[in-house]
């Protein structure tokens, strides 16, 4: 998998440079290209932090301002939706992201993808699904050790 960042984000060159090799070596499909790109306040009407849409992944800088996220913990968000890329899974539902969250966790971020919960519950945005939101606590909190890296699909 090759990890694109053609707006040169400052915190995706960080995240590349840490994380990039390692996921490149350990997925299946080399040919995969997967593009990191800034999400305009204007294009963000559901107010997302970082989505995922296809191959790219949208960051907004103002959002992750407004939710006071540190460095590491937009690491774990970039990850999480590499994650649903990488494992071919849709969003919105608690097993897709779960099993985002899992590869958070096989990059060494388990701790900072549950304080990125965490603060998304305590700015009550997503209220509907604050249930869900703690399932993910739970579930982060309960990996032992997860595996490093199985093989990286796309379903």
């Amino acid at each position: 998998m090759k990890l694109e960042n053609p707006y040169n984000l400052p915190i995706v060159d960080a995240f590349i440079r840490l994380y990039g090799e390692l996921i490149a070596d350990k997925c299946a499909w080399k040919d995969r290209t997967v593009r990191f790109l800034p999400l305009p306040d204007y294009d963000n009407k559901f107010r997302d932090i970082i989505v995922r849409y296809r191959d790219a992944i949208y960051i907004s800088s103002s959002e992750i301002g407004q939710l006071g996220l540190t460095r590491p913990e937009i690491f774990a968000s970039l990850a999480h939706e590499l994650g649903h890329i990488v494992y071919g899974m849709q969003p919105f539902g608690v097993d897709a992201e779960t099993r985002a969250d899992g590869f958070a966790a096989e990059l060494g971020l388990a701790s900072q993808m549950i304080s990125v919960i965490e603060k998304i519950i305590q700015s009550r945005r997503f209220r509907g699904i604050t249930s869900q939101l703690v399932q993910r606590i739970q579930f982060l909190q309960h990996l032992e050790k997860p595996e490093v890296f199985q093989e990286c699909y796309y379903g």
